[in-house]
């Protein structure tokens, strides 16, 4: 008897055993066999976050505890697939960390439910990789989020119904037809799109031809040339916009739209005040119908050449902007060209504390977190007793507002519908709120 009972306690012990520990493969990319120290910073500082993730999970005692088999993609298709198979393959293995690029993952995605293993990337934009693929998961929204959020807000919170848009060609078109698209099936206007290269230094063409479509249906009052009957008739009616002693004293140029939005032209004829279709000069001119310029930059760099263009037209339309808008350096060396900016953000570091990063450039501080935050959030459905491949991957496709260092995730379709937005105004960027499409 003594035996049969020493018996069924190994057997319980090996039991216990073998679920008290996981693992999770990392593959990323690491270029271990690049002479060139900046190929191997992306991967060495997400690497770190992972590792210090791991560590504080590890060191609070957990019931299962967690190792990593790390793998480099060495940003290249073939070598993706062939972690991903590996990782795929070994049962003991319950989710893969990685890729980080898309090109990495486009034509792999399927790996992923051909396994049946969570493949969670932290920063692949592509779209519909993660809603078309079982398994998959987005940590970073796609571009097709990012646009129809970027709509969705200044549509919904901002109450703006008409737009323009001035765009990069290919890589800002990613946003700017999502973006569009929204807009057109909520019920409001895209008024002029007009594209760029981003090789382009000179955009006075593409500007002008927008201020023109933009001014064509507009009529004016101008306020730096008007008669004191009209100002005080202007007192006595109700403006939608700012007061008459501001507008005259800086002379501006302003819509009657602005001023009494869609019954202008009735209330402007019965205050017997003409308004004027085409005022020249170099005025400031505040249109009415058009209610921002939405402009998806292909990267920040761009942003010197584009705004002090833009402000030469003397427009004064609020700039709608994409996560590239999101660099503070840039954005500060031309805070006096920029009146009114809003975009949308993956990064906005609201906590710094525990980790000396002080050292580290902006993109490495990014590549840093975007690991942590990754690698905390799959520990932390874990922790909450999902240790299989399939019950991991229920848990992540049921997370919201879950609360990152750099970034909330909510996801919809194994897709995370969820960023920061954020304005500058007065030479700093601040966060306004946190949004989910």
């Amino acid at each position: 008897m003594s035996k049969l009972i020493l018996t069924f306690l190994l057997l319980l012990s090996a039991g216990t055993n073998a679920f008290s520990q996981g693992k999770i493969g990392i593959a990323i990319p690491l270029m271990k066999s690049s002479d060139n120290s900046e190929d191997k910073k992306l991967g060495e500082q997400m690497l770190r976050g992972i590792m210090d993730a791991l560590e504080e999970y590890n060191s609070s005692g957990p019931l299962m505890k967690i190792t990593l088999v790390i793998e480099d993609t060495k940003r290249d298709q073939a070598a993706t697939l062939q972690i991903i198979n590996k990782f795929g393959s070994d049962s003991s293995v319950m989710a893969i960390f990685g890729p980080v690029f898309s090109s990495e993952l486009i034509n792999n995605a399927g790996a992923a439910a051909f396994h049946k293993i969570p493949v969670i990337t932290p920063t692949a934009t592509q779209n519909f990789l993660a809603e078309k693929n079982e398994y998959l998961f987005q940590l970073n929204p796609t571009y097709d989020i990012r646009g129809r959020l970027m709509a969705r807000y200044a549509m919904n919170e901002l109450g703006m119904k008409n737009f323009a848009i001035l765009s990069e060609d290919t890589y800002g078109k990613n946003f700017e037809e999502s973006f569009s698209d929204e807009v057109i099936n909520s019920g409001n206007k895209i008024l002029f799109v007009k594209y760029y290269s981003k090789d382009e230094s000179d955009l006075s063409d593409e500007l002008k031809e927008l201020k023109t479509k933009i001014f064509e249906d507009e009529k004016f009052l101008d306020f730096g040339n008007m008669k004191d009957a009209d100002q005080e008739k202007l007192k006595k009616a109700k403006l939608k916009f700012s007061y008459v002693d501001s507008l005259v004293n800086e002379k501006l140029v302003v819509s009657i739209y602005k001023l009494f939005g869609d019954r202008a032209d009735r209330i402007i004829d019965s205050l017997g005040i003409s308004p004027a279709t085409n005022i020249t000069g170099s005025r400031s001119y505040i249109p009415g119908i058009t209610d921002a310029i939405y402009i998806p930059v292909s990267g920040s760099t761009e942003i010197s050449n584009i705004i002090p263009q833009y402000f030469s037209e003397n427009l004064n339309l609020p700039v709608l902007g994409t996560s590239d808008w999101n660099n503070l350096k840039t954005l500060t060396e031309n805070k006096m060209y920029i009146k009114q900016l809003y975009f949308e953000t993956d990064f906005y570091l609201n906590d710094k504390s525990g980790n000396d990063l002080i050292n580290l450039s902006e993109a490495d501080i990014k590549n840093y977190y975007f690991g942590y935050d990754g690698m905390k959030l799959i520990l932390l459905q874990i922790s909450d007793g999902n240790n299989t491949r399939q019950k991991l991957n229920d848990a992540l496709q049921n997370v919201k507002d879950y609360h990152g260092i750099h970034n909330n995730v909510t996801m919809k379709d194994r897709t995370n519908h969820e960023m920061s937005v954020m304005s500058f105004k007065n030479g700093r960027i601040e966060k306004i709120k946190d949004f989910v499409y």
